[in-house]
């Protein structure tokens, strides 16, 4: 944890001004974050889960039942691509309702999802017959050694556990239609249900990442993106739920708890509906919910916005600045699009977001399907046109494909070697 934090403090006095020294990759980040910017701009570990197994060759029965191979796996994969950070994850919207007793599908080259055709809740008496969460059932102690070992290995801030936040939960284990009908038609039943998500399932989760010594941790909720819900159901909903867990977290635990990350995601898929007044209102929202005040997109159909908007929200919503932008490209671009494609939209980003920095980059989530080369591809093209100070005609900058090994030629010697191959021959 020394080094990591001494990379840390480098790299926020090296985004101040105080430019001494060589930038570790993970001080590069900080100083765009924390700063105004390092040497280049970031490229942020992504979701990569299911590609990293995919990368790795090593099977999803295994993979998500294994703490060590996940954490190894995912770690080599994103060293190799050169991510500037690690994010390492598992399946986290399963962990809590597969516990419950969730019907589960499960494949050997995918990752658990829960079968929404049997739903767990359908009334109001489902919820004593299912009672608190046993911290001892399916995955639940592979997870919190999983959350153990992240912090353990990932220093710094991304070192960090995770859960299942209230309504993505509720989704899971219900189906979307019964729990926004709920929000909306029934506020009783819907405040008994946050109750029960909160204190009878995610809280003894927590509890059992705490007991672990995991210091934080952060709670997806991709199902409050919108337009799933709008700004004002995560505003009515959400947030004093992501409130109420970050308090008892604080009070019982000591531990930072972060609930309703995604909540307000801007994912309208069809661009003939973007609207920078509601953009604008989601972000809003969202960085509410965040423990960082960001400028975030994620999930949505980034490839088709005006990234003038976000430059222009992240500026306007600083104090005496610019908030950090958290520039995602889109999973399926990324995926579908030829490396060409993915230069020319980095660098239309660059030319728009990174001049005056705060920017970093990081991919919504990666495909098990991608091809390797487009995320080599993305990576050079950011840390190649994202040096400072940006260049004045960007199209002038060539980048070509990088050459790279083989996954599988790279990882001989690599730390994880031994992990992941035995992985393949069980």
């Amino acid at each position: 944890m020394a080094n990591a934090n001494l990379q840390i403090i480098h790299g926020i006095l090296y985004g101040k001004g105080l430019r001494l020294g060589k930038l570790s990759p993970l001080g590069q980040v900080m100083a765009t974050m924390v700063g105004k910017h390092g040497d280049y701009v970031p490229f942020m570990g992504p979701q990569i889960h299911d590609h990293a197994m995919t990368v790795a060759g090593v099977p999803a029965r295994k993979f998500y039942w294994d703490p060590e191979l996940l954490v190894s796996t995912q770690m080599a994969v994103q060293r190799w691509y050169g991510f500037d950070s690690y994010t390492v994850i598992s399946d986290a919207y399963n962990t809590e309702v597969e516990a419950l007793g969730a019907k589960m599908i499960y494949s050997d080259n995918a990752m658990p999802t829960v079968n929404t055709s049997v739903p767990l809740i359908k009334e109001r008496s489902d919820l004593d017959r299912l009672g608190s969460l046993d911290v001892t059932a399916a995955r639940i102690p592979v997870a919190v050694e999983l959350c153990r070992l992240i912090t353990e290995r990932i220093k710094g801030p991304f070192g960090i556990g995770f859960f299942c936040s209230p309504f993505s939960l509720l989704c899971n284990a219900m189906g979307y239609p019964r729990a926004v009908r709920a929000l909306m038609r029934d506020k009783a039943y819907a405040r008994e249900l946050f109750d029960y998500a909160e204190n009878e399932v995610i809280f003894p989760f927590l509890k059992a990442q705490a007991q672990a010594g995991v210091k934080s941790s952060v709670g997806p909720d991709a199902w409050s993106a919108f337009p799933n819900l709008t700004p004002d159901l995560v505003e009515e909903w959400v947030v004093p739920s992501a409130k109420r867990l970050a308090e008892r977290g604080k009070k019982e635990l000591k531990m930072s708890v972060s609930a309703g990350t995604a909540a307000c995601d801007y994912c309208e898929e069809d661009p003939a509906k973007f609207d920078k007044e509601m953009m604008f209102r989601c972000w809003d929202v969202a960085s509410g919910l965040s423990f960082l005040k960001i400028a975030f997109s994620g999930m949505g159909r980034t490839q088709d916005w005006d990234m003038r908007w976000l430059q222009e929200y992240a500026l306007s919503r600083g104090k005496g600045g610019k908030l950090p932008i958290f520039a995602s490209l889109n999973s399926r671009f990324v995926r579908d699009s030829n490396p060409a494609q993915l230069v020319d939209k980095i660098r239309e980003w660059i030319g728009i977001m990174g001049r005056d920095g705060r920017l970093l980059f990081f991919i919504g989530s990666v495909p098990a399907d991608t091809p390797p080369a487009n995320v080599h591809m993305a990576v050079r093209a950011v840390h190649t046109l994202g040096r400072y100070p940006i260049a004045k005609d960007l199209s002038a900058i060539r980048v070509e494909l990088p050459s790279f090994q083989p996954f599988d030629r790279w990882l001989k010697g690599q730390p994880e070697e031994d992990v992941i191959m035995k992985a393949r021959e069980q």
